[in-house]
C-alpha cells in the first residue's frame, strides 16, 4: 500500500534490517527477529507515541530513536538496553511542553472521480472536549511539494491554527508521494487533479457539516500557495480569504528558473511540463495570469533571498492583486529563503500577522485557547 522511505541497517551496516514508510504514521518493518523485538521493548516505554529508529552503538546497548506524534512536538529518546531506561534528550520543541494540543484525526474523503483520497483533521482542544466537532470555522491547508505529503506527525501549522479556534484540513491530494507510482503520476500528469482533490476536500468538510461554509479560508506554503491562490481565482465563492507563504504564482517563471540549473530541461519538464497541455493550458493555471479573478482577501509572505520560488513570484503577484482592487496583505521577510528559516523574531512575527489575517476575516473563534 505505501512506498519505502527508510531503509534500516544493522549497528555494522553489513545487512539490512528492517525498511521504514509511512501509513498514516511512519512505520518501520523489521526482517530482523532481534531488532523488531528491541523497537517493540522500547515502543513500550513510550506510550502514546511512534518510535522511529536513527542510529545505534556498534555494540547495540544504546538506541537512539525519534518518538513521533499528531499532538505533541518530536522528542528524541536514547535507550539503554543493560538497564532498560529510556531517558529524553530533548523536544523538537521544548516550549509548548505546557500547552494544550489540538486533536489530529486520520480521514478521507472521495473525490469527484471516486479515487480515495486520504488526510487529516486537526481540531481545536476546547471544541474536542465539548464534544463540538460540527460547524466549526476552517482552514484548508494543502501541502508543499507537490512531491510530498502529510502524515499524523506534528504540524506547527494547523497546531498554531486550531490554538486560535479553527479546525484544519490537510490532504494527501493525486500527486502526494508514498502512496505508489500511479498516485503520484495523476498528479504529476495531471496538475489540474490536484486543484479538484483540494476543492472537494471542502466541499466534504461542508457536506458533512464538520464546517461551518461562511467561514472558511485556504492558505498553503510552497506549491500549497499556489494551490490556494488558484483556489482563490477559480472557486473564490467558497473561501473567505486565502494565504500563500512562499507561493508558486507564474509557472513560466517556475519554468524559466528551472532551466537556469544544471539538468533544468529534465527538472521543468518533469515536474511542471508534463501537468498541462501547452502554453496556454500553463498560462490558464498561473495566478498571477488570473490576479483579476481573485476577490477575496489575499496574504502574502516570501523570504527575499527565495532560490526555490524566486521573490519575483511574491512581487508580481502583489502588483497585479492591487492593480485588480483585490485587498492583500504582505510580507516581505528579509534574509530569509525558501523554508524561511529565519529568526525566532520574524517568525513569530509573521505568524502573528497571518493568525490576525484569519481572525479579521473568519471572525476570532469561541474555541481559541
Amino acid at each position: 500500500q505505501y512506498d519505502v522511505n527508510q531503509v534500516i541497517y544493522s549497528p555494522d551496516g553489513k545487512k539490512v534490517s528492517g525498511a521504514g514508510f509511512t501509513s498514516t504514521h511512519n512505520e518501520i518493518e523489521f526482517f530482523d527477529p532481534e531488532a523488531k523485538a528491541l523497537i517493540e521493548e522500547i515502543s513500550a516505554k513510550a506510550v502514546g507515541y511512534n518510535v522511529r529508529y536513527i542510529d545505534q552503538t556498534p555494540d547495540g546497548n544504546l538506541t537512539l530513536v525519534r518518538a513521533v506524534s499528531a499532538d505533541e512536538p518530536n522528542l528524541m529518546l536514547l535507550y539503554n538496553r543493560k538497564t532498560k531506561s529510556l531517558d529524553m534528550i530533548g523536544s523538537a520543541l521544548p516550549n509548548l511542553a505546557d500547552v494544550n494540543p489540538a486533536y489530529v484525526q486520520s480521514i478521507s474523503y472521495t473525490a469527484r472521480d471516486g479515487q480515495k483520497i486520504p488526510g487529516f483533521v486537526t481540531i481545536p482542544a476546547k471544541a474536542m472536549e465539548a464534544g463540538k466537532i460540527k460547524n466549526l470555522p476552517y482552514i484548508i491547508f494543502p501541502h508543499g511539494g507537490p512531491n510530498a505529503r502529510d502524515s499524523a506527525e506534528f504540524d506547527y501549522m494547523a497546531q498554531m491554527m486550531a490554538s486560535r479556534g479553527y479546525g484544519v484540513l490537510q490532504m494527501n491530494f493525486r500527486g502526494s508521494t508514498g502512496y505508489g507510482k500511479t498516485f503520484t503520476d495523476a498528479g504529476r500528469d495531471n496538475w489540474v487533479i490536484m486543484q479538484d482533490d483540494v476543492e472537494d476536500g471542502t466541499k466534504w468538510l461542508v457536506e458533512k457539516g464538520y464546517a461551518d461554509p461562511d467561514r472558511i479560508c485556504i492558505m498553503g506554503w510552497s506549491y500549497g500557495g499556489y494551490a490556494a491562490l488558484m483556489a482563490a481565482a477559480k472557486h473564490g465563492e467558497m473561501y473567505k480569504c486565502t494565504a500563500s507563504i512562499a507561493g508558486v504564482t507564474d509557472l513560466g517563471n517556475l519554468i524559466t528558473d528551472m532551466e537556469r540549473y544544471q539538468f533544468g530541461d529534465v527538472t521543468s519538464k518533469n515536474f511542471v511540463l508534463r501537468g498541462f497541455k501547452d502554453k496556454d493550458d500553463i498560462r490558464e493555471n498561473s495566478p498571477l495570469k488570473l490576479a483579476d479573478q481573485i476577490k477575496t482577501p489575499v496574504f502574502l509572505a516570501h523570504g527575499e533571498d527565495d532560490v526555490v520560488v524566486h521573490f519575483r513570484h511574491f512581487t508580481t503577484m502583489e502588483k497585479a492583486l492591487k492593480r485588480a482592487k483585490t485587498p492583500v496583505t504582505s510580507v516581505k521577510i528579509k534574509d530569509s529563503g525558501h523554508s524561511l528559516l529565519i529568526k525566532g523574531d520574524q517568525r513569530v512575527e509573521m505568524m502573528k500577522k497571518l493568525v490576525g489575517f484569519m481572525e479579521d476575516n473568519l471572525g476570532k473563534s469561541e474555541w481559541a485557547n
